[in-house]
């Protein structure tokens, strides 16, 4: 009994093991491929057979069949899982698995070759070697027609969905276009590709089955006719002045066409495409600026090793600066912020992405002496960038003693706190409302730039990092553009003639840390934005960029200059000149005459404490002699 006993667990461990083994050579999810390849084979070979001799079989030929077709079955399936022909997806066929295909049979019917002919004496007695080569190839076309008809079948029953598609027009050169068509065949979304646009293609040949339309100038056209729904941008028709001249098109036809590009050439090239690479054309898209060409040798020196403070580092840039600023790889990064919220997140994501950099995260207010001497001398702070300010032009018109509180002893505090504490270098983000300002944010920030250049000259260097808006900040224009777009409109803009400077919030900080980095003493650095952007003409563009009419489906609604804004910003006031630095679109403004009225901070803090409102604006006024409130709205 003992022996049965073992002889039967024996027998139930070695069928657990060949059931183990023949689930990792053919997975489920690949048996049905082996099946049929299994039937597809046996019957490519009996044709073969049966057609090598017109469907009449003598008796000495007949009798190798039975001892053929199973050598043939073994060899090629053997081959095939060899060559991993199973494990290929049939509805996204390519040429690749049809190569595949044909050299796994090559190879099989080669084998077979070998094996059959040297033993038709004795085993295949009188089998005809033109057999193999008939049921070469029709295994072949067997075996690759179920893989092609699986895709036809998906692509036809794709394009019945009419509801579902989306129609396509590709602008691009010839051969980006093709890799792209190649890359949509393979299921790249619901999409049909209705026709391309090149100039450098004639008009009325195809490219893999898609039309050439004609050339650039007639865009807006074709998308109106054909009811375009979508436009998808490659090189070198993806740049900004490209772009712009498209939408031009699609304005005056009135065609409303959902924009997207593949960014990145190299995806296009290398055939790599897929959904993700595909990306909504944004607003930032068209603003047309230079790519910023740094050597960041110098910041990656300066940073690496110190020990580093970023205030309001939840922030638009200061989040931004704190990102950064950890892939140069500083001995520590103190985050300081306000917001509990805000903290938690720029907190949470460094720590993900840079899990051995020490991140200290310190919920402090910046008008606190106490939270601002702890943060420095607890954590030996070398370098500060002053991000941490109020920023929202009419909401400080509204609350004028929170601005002064904030970026004026606030910032105060901090340029206290550096000199006590030793602090090598702070650096201060300021803003072009500085400039002549019209609003109360601006003037505080103005003061805060006189507090830190016109302190005596001691242990730290105060520099001042000047420049205009960014995109998609938390109090840029651009997102309550798009929330007001999406809840149906009215979007609304104060001015058709209010201009803007714009930069993208990594293109301003790269600059941020390149002027911090080689500026010296007093310096206040100037980062050169491009042209001025129309607000009204940034809300139209976003309009369209939505697949969307301005004016039909979207209203845009004027609704005056707010408190404290005016219509153009300036990055200098009249008495500064610019200085070339050997860095692209940084600069070095230099100031004539300093002046007369000195700040006080005690008078400053009498104010706040009795909320005088016209108190503080004589004030700012007698401080900021270049001031233009009277012009504000």
């Amino acid at each position: 009994m003992a022996k049965s006993k073992n002889k039967m667990d024996a027998i139930v461990w070695m069928n657990s093991q060949i059931e183990k083994i023949v689930e990792k050579l053919f997975p489920a999810k690949t048996f049905f491929v082996f099946v049929t390849s299994a039937f597809t084979v046996a019957l490519a070979f009996l044709m073969a057979f049966y057609l090598r001799f017109e469907f009449q079989f003598p008796s000495k030929e007949i009798v190798s069949l039975p001892l053929a077709l199973p050598l043939v079955i073994l060899v090629k399936l053997t081959v095939f899982y060899l060559f991993r022909i199973y494990s290929g997806m049939w509805r996204y066929v390519s040429i690749h698995d049809l190569m595949q295909i044909l050299f796994a049979n090559i190879v099989s019917t080669a084998i077979l070759f070998a094996v059959i002919l040297p033993l038709r004496r004795e085993y295949f007695i009188g089998f005809p070697s033109s057999v193999l080569v008939l049921d070469f190839l029709i295994c072949f076309f067997a075996i690759s027609g179920k893989r092609v008809l699986s895709r036809i079948i998906r692509e036809v029953a794709s394009k019945g969905k009419g509801e579902d598609v989306i129609k396509t027009l590709i602008i691009g050169s010839s051969a980006s276009c093709n890799s792209v068509i190649q890359a949509f065949s393979s299921g790249l979304g619901n999409r049909q590709i209705i026709g391309m646009i090149d100039n450098d293609t004639s008009q009325g040949v195809s490219l893999r089955g898609v039309p050439v339309l004609g050339e650039l100038d007639r865009t807006g056209y074709y998308a109106k006719q054909l009811k375009i729904s979508e436009i998808l941008l490659l090189p070198p028709y993806s740049n900004p002045s490209t772009i712009r001249e498209i939408m031009n098109q699609l304005d005056e036809e009135r065609a409303t066409c959902t924009l997207r590009m593949v960014p990145a050439y190299a995806d296009i090239a290398a055939g790599k495409i897929n959904v993700s690479h595909l990306k909504n054309v944004e607003i930032e898209d068209l603003l047309g600026r230079k790519p910023v060409k740094l050597d960041r040798t110098e910041v990656a020196e300066f940073v690496k090793g110190k020990r580093i403070m970023v205030t309001g580092a939840g922030g638009s840039i200061g989040s931004e600066l704190c990102r950064q600023l950890s892939a140069y790889s500083p001995e520590c990064l103190v985050l300081f912020e306000i917001s509990e919220f805000n903290l938690y997140e720029i907190s949470r994501k460094l720590r993900k992405s840079h899990p051995s950099l020490k991140i200290v995260s310190i919920i402090g207010d910046v008008r606190s002496v106490e939270n601002v001497s702890k943060a420095i001398d607890e954590n030996k702070v070398e370098v500060i960038y002053h991000a941490g300010a109020y920023k929202h032009v009419p909401l400080m018109e509204e609350n004028p003693q929170m601005a002064l509180g904030t970026n004026i002893i606030g910032s105060s505090v901090i340029f206290e706190a550096c000199e006590k504490f030793n602090v090598k270098r702070m650096v201060m983000i300021s803003t072009d409302k500085a400039i002549c300002p019209t609003s109360i944010m601006g003037a505080t920030k103005r003061v805060a730039e006189r507090l830190c250049l016109e302190r005596p000259h001691k242990s730290t260097e105060f520099i001042v990092v000047r420049f205009g808006n960014v995109l998609d900040s938390s109090g840029s224009v651009i997102p309550l553009f798009k929330q007001q777009i999406k809840e149906g409109g009215p979007v609304t803009v104060t001015s058709k003639d209010v201009v803007r400077y714009f930069m993208s919030i990594p293109e301003a900080v790269d600059l941020v840390l390149q002027a911090g980095t080689i500026g010296n003493d007093r310096d206040i650095m100037v980062l050169e934005m491009g042209e001025q952007v129309k607000i009204y003409d940034m809300a139209r563009k976003l309009i369209e960029l939505s697949g969307l009419l301005p004016d039909k489906d979207i209203e845009i609604k004027i609704t005056g200059l707010r408190p404290g804004e005016k219509e153009y910003e300036e990055l200098l006031t009249d008495k500064e000149k610019v200085q070339r630095t050997p860095f692209d679109r940084i600069y070095v403004a230099r100031k004539q005459d300093n002046p007369a009225v000195p700040v006080d901070l005690d008078k400053i803090h009498k104010l706040i404490r009795t909320n005088d409102i016209k108190g503080i604006r004589d004030l700012l006024r007698a401080y900021i002699p270049e001031n233009k409130f009277d012009e504000a709205a």
